[in-house]
C-alpha cells in the first residue's frame, strides 16, 4: 500500500479506508488461492465489461411484449482453471447470511455467466461470491 501511496496511485485518505486484514483473508480462502493460481498462469481476467441482449419476458414475465432489453455492466473477475470458466464477484453488503447475498444476487451472476459464455465460447463452471462482510466465498 505504501508503495501505491509513494507512486501516486493511492492517496493517503484512501490508503486509511483500506482494510488490510480484509484482503489478506480473502487472499488465504479457498477462491483466493485458486484465483492467485490462475494469476500465475496468466488466466486471470479483471475488469471485464459486457453487454447482454435478453428477451424483455425473462426479466418481466407479466409483460405482453417481447422486447431486447440490453444489459450492460463490468465482471469484478474470472478465471480460467481446466478450460473452464471460474466467475468470482466481490461483495461488500452488510448482510447476515449467505442466503441474503444469493438472492439479491443469483440473476445477476447469471447473466454474467451468460454473457462470458457467449463472448468466449467456453462453459462457466463456478459462480461464485466472496462476502467481504461475512468473511467467506458462497457459492451461487
Amino acid at each position: 500500500m505504501a508503495e501505491l501511496e509513494n507512486q501516486g496511485m493511492l492517496s493517503t485518505e484512501m490508503r486509511a479506508c483500506i482494510r488490510t486484514k480484509d484482503i489478506i483473508e480473502f487472499l488465504e480462502s479457498k477462491i483466493g488461492v485458486r484465483l492467485h493460481q490462475a494469476a500465475k498462469r496468466n488466466e486471470l481476467y479483471k475488469e471485464q465489461p459486457f453487454v447482454l441482449g435478453v428477451n424483455s419476458k425473462e426479466i418481466y414475465p407479466d409483460i405482453a411484449s417481447q422486447e431486447l432489453i440490453l444489459i450492460q455492466g463490468i465482471m469484478d473477475v474470472y478465471f480460467e482453471e481446466d478450460g473452464e470458466i471460474i466467475l468470482l464477484d466481490y461483495k461488500t453488503d452488510r448482510v447476515r447470511t449467505e442466503e441474503e447475498l444469493r438472492k439479491r444476487y443469483e440473476a445477476q451472476l447469471e447473466y454474467y455467466a451468460q454473457a462470458l459464455e457467449q463472448l468466449l465460447g467456453k462453459k462457466v463452471k463456478e459462480k461464485w461470491i466472496y462476502s467481504f462482510t461475512l468473511k467467506k466465498e458462497i457459492g451461487v
